[in-house]
């Protein structure tokens, strides 16, 4: 059993902010590093504290400087917090910075900034401590960025569970926290403008879902087309099938259906309109967000459509 290892794993279960703390070595280099060690001290005089390993390269720079910048991290700068916690690199490169009250690089994004002026320098073990006096400070209504259990998180509000009876079976009610209800709603919401474009285009439900499942699958018989589609109330039919080979919209390929290049080029112009909709609706969620609610959506899936032969879902 490796104990530092474990104390190392102890340490991590609280959860941590991210900086990015800066200063100007004694050449007018600009110098930073990433360091999860900061925190309050005081708020009469405002002091703050973080600690740097005395093995780093720029210990003497923050020990000499006089000065140093707190940059807390935002939930969208895990790229930028990697950059900075690596040793030998170029670290500035590409990032863009002015040089703050006293000298120390303010870089342009953050969730909260700290211009300190050296106050004190702690032994603490293999860490000195550093504590400073903040001259200068701002905060941005931007989401931190976590560290916890040795991977990043995100910091968002917890989600209240106490939502009372959402159906209420005697009465025949339900309210608008009804789950399966949500979830229809959401799906009829967001599907619109993929619904106004393939009807601007001429086709109806049964074909535009013809052709989404010929872009998965083809070719296919039309048997496995049913079958994808049965669980829709969309599967075509025969006549239907026909009718789209007649208006150019598939092909045939033995006894197989393929996308027509009109087909394919519909189909195109169809998820454009999805995809540009599904882009403007994510920049409103983190990605821990949005990989959540996609998880919640498959087990529902899969909970509920064992039956649907995959590609159908």
């Amino acid at each position: 059993m490796d104990k530092q290892n474990d104390y190392r794993a102890a340490l991590g279960t609280f959860a941590t902010g991210v900086t990015i703390v800066t200063t100007m070595s004694e050449t007018g280099e600009p110098i930073g590093v990433t360091a999860s060690s900061f925190n309050s001290v005081s708020l009469d005089p405002p002091l703050v504290l973080w600690s740097l390993a005395k093995s780093s390269s720029s210990i003497n720079a923050f020990c000499n400087s006089g000065h140093f910048c707190i940059h807390v991290l935002s939930a969208s700068q895990e790229e930028l917090s990697n950059n900075f916690a690596r040793s030998g690199a170029e670290k500035f490169a590409g990032v863009d910075w002015t040089p703050g009250v006293l000298g120390s690089p303010v870089m342009d994004n953050y969730s909260a900034l700290f211009q300190c002026k050296m106050m004190h320098e702690y032994e603490g073990g293999d860490h000195v401590i550093l504590v400073g006096e903040v001259i200068e400070f701002d905060r941005k209504d931007h989401a931190p960025l976590l560290f916890h259990g040795g991977r990043y998180a995100e910091s968002r509000p917890k989600v209240s569970t106490d939502v009372g009876k959402s159906v209420d079976i005697t009465e025949g009610r339900f309210t608008e926290d009804f789950l399966l209800y949500l979830v229809s709603r959401a799906h009829f919401q967001s599907s619109l403008p993929t619904r106004e474009k393939f009807e601007q285009l001429g086709l109806t439900h049964t074909e535009y879902m013809v052709l989404a499942t010929l872009s998965m699958i083809a070719p296919a018989y039309a048997s496995d087309i049913e079958s994808r589609l049965n669980h829709t109330g969309l599967a075509p039919s025969d006549a239907e099938l026909g009718s789209m080979l007649d208006t150019g919209l598939l092909l045939m390929k033995g006894d197989q259906y393929e996308l027509s290049p009109t087909g394919r080029s519909h189909l195109i112009d169809t998820l454009a309109v999805a995809k540009a909709f599904e882009d403007d609706l994510m920049v409103h969620f983190t990605d821990s967000e949005i990989a959540d609610a996609k998880h919640v959506l498959k087990k529902i899936i899969e909970l509920t459509g064992g039956d649907i032969p995959l590609g159908a879902r």
